[in-house]
């Protein structure tokens, strides 16, 4: 009996001696690896599983831990790890000890358990640290350090984790794990998103994506049309699927999206759904859905594609379907769910939502606290609070219907879940809430609630202070200074407005770091930041006025209008969703003695206008005049204008009626001032006219001065006219190809030849490119070997509030307002002269887009040009070539007559008036002048 047993032990020993000499090292299967973006799995507690005590039972403890914890079993995982933990510890197996420690961490972490996933955690990289260097060892730690990177961020340690994982990645590229180097960069880029770093975070995921979408970064993606991306990803549609492109494709479709390149994100998400599709993946398919149906949401609030008519409300919500449907995690189907109750609310759906909130809330108030979990319940009570304020939402018997008590209460559990967890910005987000709720409701007549709302406001930004971000900061900034005018302190309301407008610009490129889990607008949380500190601004210092206190009121004056020059930056940086424009201010003394800079600021109830003239403090004038009625009237007049047989007498008293409100109270000052040029800062509705046609009774606008547009006076550098050798090249499009999409829908140009013959026929040196040869690559070939200093292009263009849509058609294509700048500057290591001025024929403001005129600001600004010369709306070709034959005559006598670029506008625009043929206002008044009007 003694020696069976003995020869089965010695048997027994070299078996385990074999499976000891593979390092039986189970973390290359079995350590968790997901990205960011895919929510953990959490399930209920199973049986207990029996203590083992040999090594190969160890093992196979493990493989039943793994299928646990795939299987969504969490807590009987953790029991199994934690035996398999002791069993290696036991063996003296230090490896595969640490390994256990990592996957129990992860397993923790599922069940909310911080304290126990931190110390597992800590307890196996200090294991590692210990042991002697071999491959082995540098596998375990790499996993370990991606797993510990996880419960950082869930910890809202996202620094940390950005930290961690940078170091995982070392070890992945030193081990030559391309998959895993990848999927450790994918998680690095949500850290960065976290941070608010998002040029970073896109650098980052196209490091990982650069066989599949072939950009060397994120800039040169940006200037990718949908098509061009589109066509990109299609050239790939045989590869063989992987996890890690699935996982890529996903986190940069998540990323575009919350940088506003919704459009670019469905392209991606899509290619990323139909790879996943060929993985038999139900849990990575439901996370792409997911993704999917933020991107649809997104889109379906934007106003380009309202304009298209499509359904993107109802896209979100069959996602949103799918997500539930395929995904096992109560994670992920939450949070479906829960932005799936946000689109309920928005189609005023209110039986379903009810019956959707009632669930979320029961399951959110009795789940273990995560990052995630805080969030997800802010996010529920903003949707409480959106459905609180629906109008027409109808209190049914017997309703469900969510009381302010409840609503506090969620956030009352989201901000001590996160102190628990130390997450210092999810506690900052979650006490704002709450500020932002008793506000809510001391504005609907409870006026007791805003001291409350301002503590929690100010015990938010007191957290805020500490963490050095912006980004949240000026959120609560300007919900405390809402607060304090609620309260009557103006000039404290003044104080923390203005904090929030310095958060703002520390942000720069930036503007888009806010909270990614709400849903990011400029117009609904950028805007009103820098419109409602001007409102006060100028309130207050009309008050300051009134009681003699003249020098305090200029004061204030002059920091509303460079509030509004900071506005017109913000919104062109927010157009390009990039950082290309720079602040440099400057003072009109500096640029031209001889012109006027008037700023219309459009208020709800009133237009007020800041005038700036040299050497003189800025002068404060206002109209009483609803915006309402203001918008009507300026619509009324595009009418007018865009139509060539329109009335003179029928739209004359319009053209009178905005001069009155926007230049009449200013015109003894003017006169005064003896300005030849006035130079607009416009603002609202006011940009999709010209200044030119305002009538004072008797005259235009433009007879009596020079007229030039700009976005600020911080934008460009002045250089005089005369200062320039007049030398142009010109291209255009006389005809339009039926075998390319890019040029449907447009008209052939038959005078265009005509246009650009006649500036040749003024003397000036030209190089011309007509047709077939305007092409880009013609184009950048020309721009790169001379230097003109005029660009002239005849061709179709068309400027909206969206980058992708403001275009201008060439022979061979569509060029994009972000491709023009590259094509038109220079890309050559030879230095070269900028151009003087771009000018472009033919083109127009998008109709219906009430924001299209920030398309011609962003062409004016990322041509490169000093200045753009462009029309507002489409005129017929033949006119066009008279007045720009004229304007040529004017450029070319400028260094004998002194006129500036503004001037000889002006003279052009005279000529047309003058003809009998082109008098009406249709046919001059659209040629507008962008940026150095010198």
């Amino acid at each position: 009996m003694w020696l069976n047993q003995t020869v089965f032990i010695r048997k027994l020993k070299n078996l385990v001696k074999r499976i000891y000499k593979k390092r039986s090292l189970f973390l290359a299967s079995l350590l968790f690896l997901f990205s960011a973006a895919t929510p953990p799995v959490v399930a209920t507690i199973p049986p207990v599983i029996s203590i083992v005590q040999t090594q190969q039972d160890a093992r196979q403890l493990a493989n039943k831990a793994i299928q646990l914890y795939r299987s969504g079993k969490t807590q009987e995982a953790a029991n199994a790890w934690e035996k398999v933990v002791a069993a290696f510890a036991t063996q003296k197996d230090s490896l595969n000890q640490a390994m256990a420690l990592s996957n129990l961490s992860l397993a923790y972490q599922q069940l909310g358990q911080w304290e126990q996933a931190q110390k597992a955690s800590e307890d196996s990289l200090s294991i590692l640290k210990s042991q002697p260097q071999s491959q082995e060892k540098l596998k375990i730690l790499a996993q370990g350090l991606d797993i510990q990177g996880n419960l950082q961020r869930e910890m809202g340690r996202a620094a940390d984790a950005l930290s961690t994982w940078q170091e995982a990645t070392k070890i992945y590229s030193q081990l030559q794990e391309k998959n895993k180097l990848d999927q450790s960069k994918i998680n690095q880029a949500q850290a960065m998103q976290d941070l608010g770093l998002y040029p970073r975070a896109c650098n980052t995921l196209l490091e990982v994506l650069n066989q599949e979408i072939e950009v060397r970064n994120c800039q040169e993606f940006s200037q990718l049309s949908t098509q061009e991306l589109t066509d990109k990803l299609g050239k790939n549609t045989n590869k063989s699927p992987s996890l890690t492109l699935v996982v890529g494709l996903r986190s940069l479709g998540e990323l575009l999206r919350v940088i506003g390149q919704s459009e670019q994100s469905e392209v991606v998400l899509e290619r990323s759904l139909n790879l996943v599709q060929k993985l038999n993946s139900p849990e990575e398919e439901a996370t792409t859905y997911l993704s999917i149906g933020n991107t649809a949401k997104t889109l379906a609030e934007s106003e380009r594609v309202r304009r298209r008519r499509e359904n993107y409300d109802q896209k979100a919500l069959d996602a949103y379907s799918q997500v539930v449907k395929l995904s096992k995690s109560p994670i992920t189907q939450q949070q479906a769910q829960l932005n799936q109750l946000s689109l309920l609310i928005k189609l005023k759906r209110f039986s379903e939502a009810e019956a959707l909130w009632t669930s979320l809330n029961s399951q959110l108030s009795n789940l273990p606290p995560s990052r995630t979990r805080i969030y997800q319940q802010i996010n529920l009570a903003q949707s409480l609070v959106k459905l609180g304020q629906t109008e027409n939402f109808q209190v049914k018997a017997n309703s469900q219907i969510p009381t302010f008590n409840e609503i506090d209460q969620i956030l009352t559990r989201s901000a001590a879940q996160a102190k628990s967890l130390g997450d210092y910005q999810a506690e900052a987000y979650a006490l704002g809430s709450r500020g932002a709720l008793y506000e809510m409701r001391a504005n609907s007549g409870n006026k007791e609630d805003l001291s409350q709302a301002e503590k929690f406001t100010r015990q938010s930004l007191g957290i805020i202070s500490s963490l050095e971000a912006p980004h949240i900061a000026y959120e609560y900034f300007w919900q405390l200074g809402r607060i304090r005018k609620a309260q009557g302190d103006t000039p404290d309301a003044i104080a923390a407005y203005t904090k929030a407008y310095n958060a703002l610009q520390s942000l720069r490129s930036d503007l888009v770091a806010v909270n990614p889990e709400v849903q990011f607008s400029f117009r609904d949380t950028v805007e009103p930041v820098y419109r409602q500190l001007v409102e006060l601004e100028l309130e207050y210092a009309d008050s300051l006025k009134k009681a003699g206190k003249n020098k305090e009121s200029q004061k204030h004056i002059t920091q509303a209008r460079d509030v509004i020059e900071s506005l017109q930056l913000a919104e062109i940086n927010n157009f390009f969703r990039e950082a290309c424009v720079e602040a440099n201010p400057r003072n009109i003394d500096e640029l031209d003695t001889s012109a006027a800079v008037i700023y219309p600021i459009v208020l709800p109830d009133r237009l007020e206008v800041i005038l700036s003239l040299p050497k003189q403090s800025p002068q404060l004038y206002t109209t009483k005049i609803a915006k309402t009625e203001l918008d009507k009237t300026v619509e009324q007049m595009q009418r007018f204008l865009r139509v060539p047989q329109s009335e003179i007498e029928e739209s004359l008293p319009y053209y009178q009626t905005v001069y009155n409100w926007l230049i009449r109270p200013l015109e003894k000052d003017l006169a005064n001032s003896k300005a030849k040029t006035l130079v607009f800062v416009l603002d609202g509705e006011l940009r999709n006219i010209p200044m030119a046609v305002l009538h004072d009774g008797k005259n235009y606008l433009l007879e009596k001065y020079a007229i030039a547009l700009t976005p600020g006076l911080q934008l460009f550098n002045p250089k005089p006219l005369t200062d320039i050798k007049i030398q142009a090249l010109t291209a255009g499009l006389s005809k339009v190809r039926n075998d390319l999409p890019a040029h449907e829908g447009f008209e052939p140009l038959p005078n265009v030849p005509l246009e650009l013959e006649r500036i040749k026929k003024l003397g000036i040196s030209t190089k011309s490119l007509i047709d077939n040869q305007f092409t880009s690559k013609e184009i950048q070939t020309e721009i790169d070997d001379s230097s003109f200093p005029i660009v002239h292009l005849a061709t179709h263009a068309q400027f909206s509030s969206n980058a992708e849509d403001t275009f201008i058609l060439f022979w061979d294509r569509r060029i994009n307002v972000k491709q023009l700048g590259n094509l038109l500057q220079d890309n050559t290591l030879k230095p070269r002269r900028p151009i003087e001025l771009l000018v472009l024929s033919a083109c127009e403001t998008a109709i219906g887009d009430q924001r299209a005129a920030l398309g011609l600001a962003g062409v004016a600004v990322r041509s490169g040009a000093r200045s753009t010369l462009a029309t507002l709306w489409s005129v017929q070709d033949e006119s066009t070539a008279k007045f720009m034959g004229e304007l040529y005559t004017q450029l070319e006598q400028a260094k004998k007559t002194k006129l500036n670029k503004a001037q000889a506008l002006q003279q052009a625009q005279l000529a047309l008036l003058k003809d009998k043929q082109y008098s009406n206002p249709h046919f001059w008044a659209p040629f507008v002048v962008v940026g150095n009007w010198q």
